[in-house]
């Protein structure tokens, strides 16, 4: 333990800045576990797989490249160290989740990864390039696992089961000392606060730096697709296209599900909002995305409604959505391959019920009761999971006030059965749908004024705006939203307000409440767009003035369908 310690501080003895220590030691200490663990697990393994140069070659190269990083803080080149470190390890997952498939799906170690990388870089631009590196590695291996066999490398069951057992044991050793490094039992009341005031600031910064990146690519991903739709000439890479629309769906899904814990977790009830909307369409265009991940494994999608489903319901969409996709999620994944899941909606009294249902492996009896408990995973053979999708189907069917129950027969059906309380709406209540029709209908009479601080998402939104037809104004803040504004106004004014809640100079919540008090701007309709969803953002931005807001990644039928919400009703097209 001393020679440990000592080596843990090497390239710190002359350094004065506590948060550059810390890293430093930090970068000191993963380097020597991994480094370790991997001299631990790599002779069996190799054992077992009989030494073959595929595998002890990259091995070899990863060790050294894990210990090289105590080499360059010894030097001082405290960034060098976290970057070869950090690459080091993008390296080894693509490489070996490339070689050996989805038999330990390495890609989830890339969510690990992530959250070293905000603490071993301290640079924002190093941190971004890391980031997406890690991005770039999870759709490499996404495209890798769609186009090749499951598993090219022929390993026998029982050394397959050896192996993930040693890898999980590296993992979960891996993950203490990482947690240990941050929470110790025996910190005092004070220490203890800073530390969750640290966790708060890390999610809040995680949580924008991730998002932002996923929400782009999967913009990009719509109008690819959209762009495919419209040019036969490109049919050829629909496939592809279809492969990155799904990867940054599945992605951006792993990464609410991951806030909406930490949110839960912290004491804060889920946001819902009652409002109404066509329930058949959203269960399509959900399948139609699930549908694509499910082809891999010669899986259809059925869906049944009953003959009595009112067209539009009054409910939470968003919370609905995220419930059937990870419902569905768990369906295909545990699914029986060349098999069907079902999807159907029937009433249930007064109450409506959704059912998920297919054919797989079963649960067993004894383990119903915790399959809703956080982490937990019913990893059979090579299937796994991160263990929160059916965690958060429970804490969002409860805060709609419903319910969920589960049915189960090994080796046959498995059924989710989701009641909810959903109260039928008219048609007057719901604004007409987009459809491919009215998608080419002209707005070039609405004029949007835009505020959006990510240059990137940005150009994707006006590329939205451009294919609905509108004129449109880009600004970097809320500060030159409202100067723009009232240079605008009252003979130009802008028709609605699109702007980004977390911006630079002056902040969404603030922007709204200057918007609202200024009275030649007070009347223009506001949209929100927004990665955060938590309860008190929510009702911030309504306080405030927002109309109305748009979850990130911003799909562009919803956009369209806001748009025309919001434009003045004297004026709106039909």
């Amino acid at each position: 333990m001393k020679k440990f310690r000592q080596l843990r501080s090497i390239g710190i003895t002359a350094e004065t800045d506590e948060d550059v220590k810390k890293r430093v030691m930090l970068v000191n200490t993963l380097s020597m576990v991994i480094g370790s663990l991997i001299l631990v697990i790599a002779p069996p393994i190799c054992s077992i797989l009989k030494w073959p140069l595929w595998i002890t070659i990259p091995i070899t190269l990863d060790i050294i490249g894990n210990f090289a990083a105590l080499i360059f803080n010894y030097y001082k080149r405290y960034l060098g160290a976290s970057l070869m470190l950090y690459f080091t390890q993008c390296a080894a997952i693509l490489y070996f989740g490339y070689m050996l498939g989805e038999l330990f799906h390495l890609e989830f170690m890339l969510i690990f990864l992530v959250s070293v990388n905000y603490m071993i870089v301290g640079k924002k631009l190093s941190r971004n390039i890391g980031l997406l590196s890690a991005i770039l590695t999870f759709l490499v291996l996404q495209a890798r696992y769609y186009f090749g066999p499951s598993h090219p490398i022929p390993i026998a069951p029982a050394a397959s089961h050896l192996i993930q057992s040693l890898v999980f044991a590296g993992v979960l050793i891996l993950t203490v000392v990482v947690n240990s490094r941050f929470f110790d039992s025996n910190v005092d009341n004070a220490r203890l606060k800073r530390a969750n005031n640290f966790i708060r600031i890390f999610l809040a910064q995680v949580t924008h730096e991730l998002r932002t990146p996923l929400d782009s690519i999967h913009q990009v991903s719509q109008l690819l697709r959209k762009e495919v739709k419209k040019d036969a000439n490109l049919k050829k890479i629909r496939s592809l296209v279809d492969i990155g629309f799904t990867a940054s769906s599945h992605a951006s899904n792993i990464v609410n599900n991951v806030l909406d814990m930490a949110q839960i977790e912290g004491g804060e009830a889920p946001a819902v909002a009652n409002e109404p909307f066509r329930i058949i369409s959203l269960m399509e265009k959900i399948m139609e995305v699930n549908q694509v991940i499910a082809n891999r494994e010669g899986i259809m999608l059925f869906l049944h409604v009953d003959p009595d489903m009112p067209e539009a319901v009054v409910g939470d969409s968003l919370h609905i959505n995220q419930v059937l996709t990870n419902l569905l999620a768990n369906a295909i994944k545990y699914g029986t391959r060349k098999s069907t899941v079902d999807i159907a909606i029937q009433r249930s009294g007064e109450d409506w019920q959704l059912r998920v249902s297919n054919l797989g492996p079963g649960i067993p009896r004894e383990k119903i009761e915790s399959i809703f408990d956080p982490f937990f995973t019913g990893r059979t053979g090579q299937i796994q999971g991160s263990g929160l999708g059916l965690y958060i189907v429970k804490m969002k069917v409860t805060s709609m006030n419903g319910k969920v129950d589960v049915e189960s027969v090994p080796n046959g059906l498995t059924v989710f059965t989701v009641t909810l309380p959903l109260i039928e709406a008219t048609l007057s209540d719901q604004p007409a749908e987009s459809t491919p029709e009215t998608d080419t209908l002209d707005l070039n009479s609405v004029d949007i004024l835009v505020a959006e601080d990510s240059r990137l998402t940005s150009f994707l939104l006006s590329r939205f705006l451009k294919d609905m037809g509108c004129s449109f104004t880009m600004v970097n803040n809320g500060q030159e939203l409202l100067d723009t504004a009232m240079r605008k106004c009252p003979a130009d004014c802008p028709d609605i307000i699109i702007m980004d809640y977390d911006m630079p100079v002056l902040n969404g919540e603030e922007t709204i409440l200057q918007i609202k008090q200024t009275p030649q701007l007070s009347h223009i309709p506001i949209i929100v767009t927004t990665g955060d969803i938590s309860t008190d953002t929510l009702n911030k931005m309504l306080a405030a003035g927002a109309d109305t807001f748009l979850k990130k990644p911003i799909d562009h039928l919803i956009l369209q369908k806001k748009i025309r919400e919001l434009y003045p009703a004297s004026l709106r097209l039909t």
